[in-house]
Formats: C-alpha cells, sequence, structure tokens
C-alpha cells in the first residue's frame, strides 16, 4: 500500500536515503542530519480584492487625466507639440490684453465724456474676445474642421485678421498702446509658428481639424493580373464581284486547279 499525497507514514526500506550526512542522529554515519518534519497542505482560496487591498495595483496603470491647465493650453501637454502649447499661450495673453483694453475703455467712457465712437471701440472690442475664444477653444478641442475648410490654418487666418486689426487700432490710442503692442506680438507670434513643421503635421493628421465632408482617399491600385487574349472577332466579308475569264480559260474552272486541255 502506498502512501498518499501530502501524507506522512513509515518509509519504504529499500528506497535509499535522499540525503546523507555525515553523521546520524545518534552518530552513525549515513543517517540523516535531521529528521524531516510532517507535510502538510493547506487550501487557500485566492482573494481577487487582496492585491488592492495591499496597495499594488494589478494590470497596466493608465496615465492621469490631463489637468484644467493642459487641456486649454495654458501650460505644456503630451498630446500636443510644444509649438501648438505656444500658440495656445499666445492667444491666452492676446485674450488677456483685450480684457485690459476693455476695461480701460469702460472706465475711461465712465469718468470722461465719451462719443459713439468710444462705444463703437468697446462693442469691437467684445466682438474679437469672442472671436479670439472661440479660436482658443477650436485649437485645444481639435475642432477646426466644424468650420468646414479643407486647409485648417484659413480658420486661424480669418480669426488673426480680425484680432490684428483690432491690435491696430488699440496701438494708435494713447491709452491702449501698451495692451495693443502686446496684442501685436501675440499675432506676429502665432503666425510664425503657423508655418513650422510639426505645426502643420499637427493640423493635418488630428481628425477633428478636418472636415467631415473631405474628399476619401483613392483606393489603392489592385495588382496587375494576366489579361487573357483577345478573342478574334468574326466579321462579314463582303461578296466581290466576279471577274471576267481570261481567253483561252473554262470559267468553270476553279482558279488554281489543272486546267482541261482544249481542242
Amino acid at each position: 500500500m502506498t502512501n498518499p499525497p501530502y501524507a506522512t507514514g513509515p518509509a519504504d526500506p529499500n528506497r535509499p536515503p535522499h540525503h546523507a550526512g555525515p553523521a546520524g542522529p545518534a552518530g552513525q554515519p549515513g543517517g540523516s542530519a535531521a529528521a524531516p518534519g510532517p507535510q502538510s497542505f493547506r487550501y487557500q482560496p485566492h482573494d481577487p480584492y487582496g492585491t488592492f487591498a495591499a496597495g499594488q495595483p494589478a494590470g497596466p496603470v493608465l496615465p492621469p487625466p490631463p489637468t484644467f491647465a493642459e487641456r486649454w493650453g495654458i501650460t505644456g501637454s503630451n498630446d500636443r507639440p510644444r509649438q501648438v502649447t505656444v500658440i495656445l499661450q499666445a492667444l491666452w495673453i492676446y485674450l488677456a490684453a483685450t480684457a485690459l483694453a476693455l476695461i480701460i475703455g469702460i472706465v475711461a467712457a465712465l469718468i470722461a465724456t465719451a462719443s459713439a465712437m468710444f462705444f463703437v471701440g468697446i462693442v469691437f472690442s467684445v466682438i474679437v474676445a469672442a472671436a479670439c475664444f472661440v479660436l482658443i477653444w477650436a485649437i485645444a478641442r481639435e475642432a477646426l474642421g466644424r468650420f468646414g475648410f479643407q486647409d485648417p490654418r484659413k480658420v486661424i487666418y480669418i480669426g488673426l485678421g480680425l484680432l490684428g486689426l483690432n491690435a491696430l487700432l488699440g496701438a494708435f490710442s494713447s491709452l491702449k498702446l501698451i495692451p495693443g503692442l502686446v496684442q501685436i506680438l501675440a499675432v506676429l507670434l502665432v503666425l510664425v509658428l503657423l508655418f513650422t513643421k510639426p505645426v502643420r503635421a499637427w493640423l493635418r493628421d488630428r481628425p477633428g481639424n478636418l472636415p467631415r465632408n473631405a474628399p476619401d482617399q483613392p483606393p489603392a491600385a489592385a495588382p496587375l493580373m494576366p489579361q487573357a487574349p483577345q478573342q478574334p472577332v468574326w466579321r462579314d466579308v463582303p461578296p466581290t464581284a466576279p471577274r471576267p475569264p481570261a481567253d483561252g480559260q473554262n470559267p468553270a474552272a476553279p482558279t488554281g486547279w489543272p486546267q482541261p486541255p482544249q481542242r
């Protein structure tokens, strides 16, 4: 009778010892150094929550979501090139300068007797601030394709034209000289960065920057297959007029055959 697994019992006398030391427990050579302890087996079920309870997450660790500043381009992000982040930062600076110029215009209109042109300038500044914020949203959220242009840079060009006009009007005003100069520098910086390779590649590769009705890419050319030889086309040959027989020739005999002897 053999011993069941994980159970103790009398050892087989014919089986050699697994490990023989210099001396046994009684000092006899060939004995074991220490008597083996009783073997035991305990079943421990797997605890799926044990790893999380210990503070060691299992599986791949996902990166943290972007913060508010990273999402809106105030700080750098790994999802966009550095040049695009600088464009967003320049637009935020322009928006801050526009807000400062708007506050200066409102205060000047309340203190001094302002004309109608003063209020027109305030309304125009509000429109420019809204356009600047829309441009920031479209670039940060990668939604330039919503405007329907095949080239996403056309949207930015139109927005920069409006922002540049407002900056030039502010630079000629004594109250808005400093905000106007800041706005001009921001517009020039964005315009220069639009011609860099990382910005052009980012605008072209992002699906949200392309319109939904963009033309599909032409399918790849099919591999050339050996063409079957063309079958001959049988056509009706028009009947030819019979030739008159030559002198001394039998008209009934076919041409090319031996002619019968003439008498």
